[in-house]
């Protein structure tokens, strides 16, 4: 497990072995931290028929983990466990995924343990498909866990929210997620990818495999030409709409540290932010016109130097 979820896997675990496990579980934090495997790991203990204590290092303390040898945590590893189910999707979770959920955690677990459902990106449910999970949250079957998992859990209805204990899963700090890249073999990473990343250090594997087309210097650069009238906003924006939502968290950093190294127009610099935090909020959208999204952005820019 990552450094920086181990302590919540812990006390989630201990509860566990304790029977003072809530049944329904949101577990919410930032993209890219870690919460497909977090839920996994704790789904595969909370299956697991003789969990064990890891004593890891000599002196220190230890963890509860799967034992990794019982029926059940052999057929986790071999991903054919009939007591686990996972929910996924790329767009939206429809009724039928959830109806077809509940069916199977209505009946007896058939390894005569514990029945777990993890529904990724939880926020993704139609209303449809989240009324039909609200009987199960409130009433479950004995033994049974649901995981739900979320880096936007404001998106999920509030009577989902009110039937699921909250479990806010941490990122790394700055320097832990430094660390870890090095431990990944990654030790030389640009400055503005590491702060714009540190908090999903997942997402920024990702983007270091498979770089973006424009960098943070050059982002910069040409934000001063845009300063100067002699660069078009919409003309960059174009330029730049395949890799708007970086460009936009780009330049939420840009004006962080505008704020932060000498007097500016704190009012306009603080519009600037409010258009880049709507900006974040509408690349959400499917099909938004990235493009024009951008403009409304480096247009604030160019009228406010």
């Amino acid at each position: 497990m990552y450094s920086w979820l181990q302590t919540s896997l812990q006390q989630l675990s201990q509860r566990a072995m304790t029977h003072s496990l809530h049944h329904a579980l949101l577990l919410k934090g930032a993209k890219g931290i870690g919460k497909t495997e977090f839920a996994e790991q704790l789904g595969q203990f909370l299956l697991c028929a003789n969990r064990v204590t890891n004593a890891y290092t000599a002196g220190a303390k230890s963890d509860l983990v799967p034992c990794g040898h019982c029926q059940s945590c052999l057929l986790l590893t071999a991903g054919n466990h009939p007591d686990l189910y996972e929910i996924r999707s790329d767009k939206q979770i429809g009724v039928d995924a959830i109806r077809e959920a509940i069916k199977k955690l209505s009946g007896s677990a058939q390894l005569s343990g514990a029945k777990v459902l993890i529904i990724h990106d939880a926020h993704t449910m139609t209303e449809s498909s989240a009324n039909a999970l609200l009987k199960t949250l409130e009433e479950p079957t004995n033994n049974t866990f649901l995981l739900l998992l979320s880096h936007q859990s404001e998106r999920l209805l509030p009577t989902i929210l009110s039937r699921c204990e909250k479990v806010a899963l941490p990122s790394p700090t700055l320097q832990g997620c430094h660390n870890w890249l090095s431990e990944q073999g990654y030790s030389n990473v640009d400055d503005a990818m590491l702060r714009l990343y540190s908090a999903s250090p997942l997402e920024l594997i990702e983007h270091l495999k498979s770089p973006p087309k424009v960098s943070y210097n050059e982002v910069v650069e040409n934000i001063g030409y845009l300063s100067v009238g002699t660069l078009n906003a919409a003309a960059l924006a174009t330029k730049w709409q395949d890799e708007a939502t970086t460009i936009v968290q780009w330049l939420q950093i840009w004006l962080v540290d505008q704020l932060k190294t000498g007097p500016h127009n704190i009012d306009a610099r603080w519009e600037m932010q409010k258009a880049c935090i709507s900006a974040n909020e509408q690349l959400r959208n499917p099909g938004v016109n990235k493009s024009l999204v951008l403009v409304n952005v480096l247009q604030s820019i160019a009228q406010r130097p």
